[in-house]
């Protein structure tokens, strides 16, 4: 098995939640795009809609991650989905994949290849929260916590390794989480993903 030697680059201190932006300028640096990790949060299409919050403090209603970042990458946010991140990513490479809902099995091959593929996954790489909130047009965001967006750099029989962007005593480069385990928590995050080619 061959580790993608994709460039590794933190999010901290100056996007708190800009992890997508982070692991976006990770993937595209590996193919050579000189853009970063600020210049693509600024670029990121967003959702303003302000969240409104229940008695207990949970979140009712907030914006949709499939039309844009909900929340500030630069403050306090929360995601965005592969769709759009796709249209921010190809700016600069015109052919990367948003997944939705697809087997584990397509980002192996996609690593095979010698591409980086974006994961939604979690900060701690522990099994996430269920979360819901609502749009202000009804639509039900599932939103699991607590969300983060990692570089798969590759693939074993037994591990996933990846670039975790966070400053956790779990983040850094090449970090590996056993396989299994691995594609549970990507089950539980929705099974998202980009692939960066």
């Amino acid at each position: 098995m061959h580790l993608l030697d994709v460039p590794y680059i933190k999010q901290r201190p100056e996007l708190p939640s800009g992890c997508e932006a982070t692991a976006l300028a990770m993937a595209l640096s590996y193919h050579g795009e000189a853009v970063d990790k600020l210049t693509l949060a600024r670029e990121m299409p967003r959702n303003d809609v302000p969240a409104e919050r229940n008695e207990d403090g949970t979140i009712r209603i907030w914006g949709d991650p499939e039309d844009g970042f909900v929340g500030d990458p630069f403050d306090n946010g929360i995601t965005i989905n592969p769709n759009p991140l796709k249209r921010v990513a190809d700016k600069y490479r015109s052919c990367s994949l948003a997944l939705y809902q697809q087997e584990f099995s397509i980002i192996e091959t996609h690593t095979a290849n010698g591409h980086p593929v974006l994961v939604w996954f979690t900060i701690h790489h522990d099994m996430p929260t269920s979360r819901i909130w609502h749009t202000p047009a009804g639509k039900a965001v599932q939103a699991p916590r607590p969300l983060h967006c990692i570089v798969v750099t590759g693939i074993d029989d037994e591990y996933v390794y990846f670039h975790d962007c966070e400053s956790t005593e779990k983040s850094g480069k090449h970090v590996k989480v056993e396989k299994d385990r691995f594609i549970r928590i990507y089950d539980a995050m929705g099974r998202r993903a980009l692939v960066i080619t």
